[in-house]
């Protein structure tokens, strides 16, 4: 062998050697390094994002208690029915259809659903059979818009003789689920 490619695959082998230490030491020393680092960054610009978001909030602590009292005192709560258990209010609801449909004559049938939580309010619902006729129909679901609390007509169906006359006023059967909310004005569910 000729001593000069021996010396010049000595220093290649050697070249390949360090490379391959720097490498070994790059990838074992300096990048775990670097990676802790940067996400030691990552933490502290989270924290500190954190940080002026809750001085921020305790800054605004008082408007929000204010908003929160105006919120507690709001008339709007009078559209919602109150109490603590659902069924005490599906009853006051249908004391209230009862009021209303008096002059429709009297229901036939008034069966309450099941309740239906819905985060801080409960929906609570009645199903009503009678038989009107369309002008009562009519008085009935004018009543039931302007009730003082918010009652929803969320299904009607009516059924109408076959025949009538021109200025015919016939019996009809009407099906309808009314619905109201009740609401858990609890601190905690708000």
């Amino acid at each position: 062998m000729n001593p000069m490619l021996v010396r010049r695959a000595r220093g290649l082998a050697a070249l390949s050697l360090l490379g391959t230490l720097v490498a070994i030491a790059w990838l074992g020393v300096v990048d775990p390094i670097i990676g802790y680092v940067q996400s030691a960054a990552i933490e502290r610009d989270v924290s500190l994002r954190t940080l002026k978001r809750n001085r921020a909030l305790l800054h605004q602590s008082a408007a929000i208690q204010a908003a929160r009292a105006s919120v507690d005192e709001s008339p709007r709560w009078r559209n919602f029915y109150d109490g603590p258990r659902a069924d005490a209010a599906t009853l006051q609801m249908e004391t209230d259809l009862r009021a209303i449909l008096k002059d429709s004559g009297n229901p036939t049938s008034m069966v309450a659903e099941p309740p239906a939580q819905q985060g801080s309010v409960t929906r609570i619902a009645v199903r009503i059979t009678l038989s009107v006729r369309i002008d009562q129909l009519a008085d009935a679901l004018d009543l039931i818009q302007k009730h003082d609390r918010q009652l929803r007509v969320e299904s009607l169906t009516v059924q109408a003789p076959d025949f009538q006359g021109a200025q015919a006023n016939p019996v009809l059967a009407v099906q309808a689920v009314v619905t109201a909310l009740m609401a858990d004005r609890d601190p905690e569910h708000i």
